[in-house]
């Protein structure tokens, strides 16, 4: 089975600044193979890309991926240097040439995008809390417990962002999608925990 994934910059934001996690993170780095390109490490924090095992443990390439998915782009070429679009023509590089498990997008234009562009894409893209869920129950890389602490973090941080009043959308979650989405799946999977 192909263990191959790109993240947009947001997944890795999400664990390293919004719920400084770095043991969750690099526990999905040590279970896959993560990609990512020039313009996403750029967008990571130095406190991230200079630790221990990072660059260790993370596929670099510094090709120009987002060549690959120019011809369907019809947005400003302000977006071109956009981390989500170098996941994006990663994606399909490796989807296309060695195989792809996930991808991870977050950002509602882009994951938009590939689902109106990239048929072949379409059933492996996910979303970070998507991907918790599937590491869980389709993987088995996390354990229920895990699959819940994790998502009960990304919670209580989106709740504080909303109660300090921040415009942030932490781990790319507002007050809705940490209403609908969120807040159910972790008593759903509570409730799962429970039956065990």
């Amino acid at each position: 089975m192909t263990e191959n994934i790109v993240a947009d910059t947001s997944f890795y934001l999400c664990y390293h600044n919004d719920i400084r996690n770095n043991e969750c993170l690099n526990a999905f780095l040590d279970s896959y193979s993560f990609y990512l390109g020039s313009r996403i490490l750029s967008e990571l924090p130095k406190s991230l890309v200079e630790s221990d095992n990072f660059l260790s443990v993370v596929n670099f390439n510094d090709e120009s991926f987002f060549e690959l998915i120019k011809p369907f782009f019809g947005r400003s070429t302000t977006h071109e240097n956009d981390g989500e679009y170098e996941a994006i023509g990663l994606a399909y590089h490796l989807n296309l040439h060695f195989g792809l498990k996930y991808l991870i997008i977050d950002d509602g234009r882009a994951y938009k995008f590939v689902a109106s562009n990239f048929k072949s894409l379409e059933h492996k893209l996910t979303r970070n809390i998507g991907f918790i869920v599937k590491s869980y129950k389709e993987d088995s890389v996390l354990s229920l417990k895990m699959a819940i602490e994790i998502l009960e973090s990304i919670k209580l941080c989106v709740q504080k962002a909303i109660t300090e009043g921040s415009t942030s959308r932490p781990c790319s979650a507002d007050p809705k999608v940490c209403r609908e989405i969120l807040i159910p799946l972790i008593q759903k999977l509570k409730d799962e925990y429970e039956c065990c």
